[in-house]
């Protein structure tokens, strides 16, 4: 699942983020079957700009926890369950998103790391205890279940295309025993 146009265009007003070495890196790592961590935030990020302002929230500041809450450069498909304490992906990644953007030099606010902290509940520690956290996990929730489904109707798409071929291989074969 690549961005659309409307997406890599919003990715390029925060060329800050977007732009930095560390966080393209996100790009080879693997998110929801169907995309990357890049993509995924990127489209999060935009969601979340989009619907900011309908609840009161500041959309750059929505744009930004959208952007960063999963800059966490692990594949949790391959996470050894050993580097984090032997804690899977899920309950450690939000911690290590923050501490990524601020190593990257990111300010983030302490509503917006609480945002990022929360987003993965009800699996994280905490619970969203802002509007800002209730949008990113709402907006992180909604892309990350239309990835998913992305994903699921592309692996059908491949199933019932080599069970066509296979039916059809055996009609051919079928036909050609009748002729004989």
């Amino acid at each position: 699942m690549v961005l659309t146009k409307k997406e890599s265009q919003f990715a390029k007003e925060f060329l800050q983020i977007t732009e930095n070495k560390k966080y393209r890196e996100l790009k080879d790592y693997p998110r929801h079957g169907s995309t990357n961590t890049y993509d995924h935030c990127v489209r999060v990020a935009r969601r979340a700009w989009k619907l900011a302002p309908k609840i009161g929230v500041d959309p750059f500041s929505a744009a930004k926890v959208g952007f960063l809450h999963d800059f966490c450069l692990v594949d949790y498909h391959q996470d050894d369950k050993e580097t984090h304490g032997g804690r899977w992906y899920c309950f450690y990644h939000p911690e290590e998103a923050v501490e990524n953007a601020e190593g990257e030099g990111f300010y983030l606010s302490d509503i917006e790391k609480r945002a990022i902290w929360s987003h993965m509940f009800p699996l994280s520690k905490s619970c969203p205890s802002s509007r800002l956290g209730y949008l990113l996990t709402f907006c992180d929730k909604t892309i990350a279940a239309k990835e998913s489904l992305m994903n699921a109707a592309e692996a059908f798409g491949k199933a019932k295309s080599v069970l066509v071929n296979s039916c059809l291989k055996t009609i051919a074969i079928l036909k050609g025993r009748k002729n004989t």
